[in-house]
This record gives structure tokens, sequence and C-alpha cells, in this order.
């Protein structure tokens, strides 16, 4: 319902602008991901979120099981690989999260792509989420480019131009720039966030510390 009797000319609160770099396969992201939602959700604050690609493995050639990519990467053993994704698998679901080890991870450039075609739509949070959470819960290989279009179908977006976007190179300097954006400032990892352009806060935080970094950049805001 509408209220009638406010001033037609009141000034609508601005939006703060938060500004997030992430990866689909960075279970950190993830984790942090829902950890700012739940900040910018509980806040008196109203919040634009912008959520932007990162490639944490540009050269990661081949899809192969998360475990095994651990072990290869860190030159951990089967069982030490296991405990390593444990771990975060007992963050991500205390924050509700779906969570698989037997998830299938590869290069995540197309499915980058993919979202910001989504975002050109106005549905790049939705698509985002359907693939991401998709790919943890183990029910979308983000390697194969069928699944993708599942997925970002799901959220709405047309099924064809989902398709056709992955069949070309549409959106890749959009990616690349978003890659490039990230390490001019100075981000050498993901999560890296910036809240209203003047706060950074690199890594997975705790939920309360989003929510302190967001109160205190919208109040240094109102105060100038």
């Amino acid at each position: 319902m509408t209220d009638t009797t406010a001033p037609t000319d009141a000034a609508a609160p601005t939006a703060l602008r938060i500004d997030t770099w992430a990866d689909i396969v960075c279970p950190w992201c993830y984790v942090g991901e829902a950890r700012l939602r739940a900040a910018t959700a509980a806040g008196a604050v109203p919040v634009e979120l912008a959520v932007h690609a990162f490639e944490l493995d540009p050269s990661h050639s081949h899809p192969e099981r998360v475990l095994d990519m651990l072990a290869r990467k860190f030159g951990a053993s089967p069982q030490d690989a296991a405990a390593m994704d444990r771990r975060v698998a007992d963050l991500a679901r205390a924050e509700g999260l779906p969570y698989s080890s037997e998830r299938v991870t590869a290069n995540t450039f197309d499915a980058h792509r993919l979202i910001a075609a989504a975002a050109a739509d106005g549905i790049g949070l939705e698509v985002r989420e359907a693939i991401q959470r998709g790919h943890f819960a183990g029910s979308v290989d983000i390697s194969e480019p069928g699944a993708l279009v599942d997925a970002a179908a799901s959220a709405g977006m047309d099924r064809d131009r989902a398709a056709q976007v992955l069949a070309g190179e549409a959106y890749a300097e959009g990616v690349r720039a978003d890659q490039a954006q990230a390490r001019e400032l100075g981000a050498t990892g993901v999560p890296f966030t910036v809240v209203g352009g003047r706060l950074a806060i690199p890594g997975c935080v705790e939920t309360a510390q989003y929510a302190e970094a967001i109160d205190r950049v919208a109040t240094g805001l109102s105060a100038n």
C-alpha cells in the first residue's frame, strides 16, 4: 500500500554501494557473501550490492573433483584435502548454505561471462546465486554449458540467450575489466569488499564485522 499523505518531494535515502569481488568456486567467497548479505539485511541503511568477477585460477584447464584439486594444489594427502574442505563446509552450513565435497571445480571465465550478460538484463545477482549455490550443492557442473544454461534459466534468464552467450565470447572484456579493477585496488585474493568506495575489507570476515563497516561508512557519509 502507498501512503499518499507523504510529501511527494521527500528525498528517499541514498543507497550505500558495496562492491565485492569474488569467484564462483571460492568457498570463502561463498561464506563471506552470505554473511555480507545478512549484514545488509539487518541494517537500517539501504544498500546497493555489486558483485564483480574474479578468477582465482585462470589457468585451470580441466574439470576435476574439488578434493583432487586441493590435494594437487597444496600437495596434500586425500585426508588433509578432505579436512581442508570440511572446515569451510562447517562454516557454510552454519550460514544455512548447501555444501557438497563431491562437487566438480573448473575454469570459471565462461560462468562469469554468463553472469555479466544476466546483469545486463537486470538479473545478475539472481543468476550468479543460482550458479554458485548449485555448484556448492554439487548439482551444477560449471564446466558444462548445458548446466550453466539450466541454472541461468532457473533464475529467470532466457535459455536461448544464455546458450548464445556461452557459445561466443560476449562480455569477456567486462570480466577482464572487473579483474583489472580488483588488481588496481590492491586485491591479491578474494573475497575483497569495498564499502561506499571508502573502506576495503580483504578476506571473509564475520557478519558483525561487515555490519560494523557498513555502519561506519554510512555514519561518515551522513556527517559530511
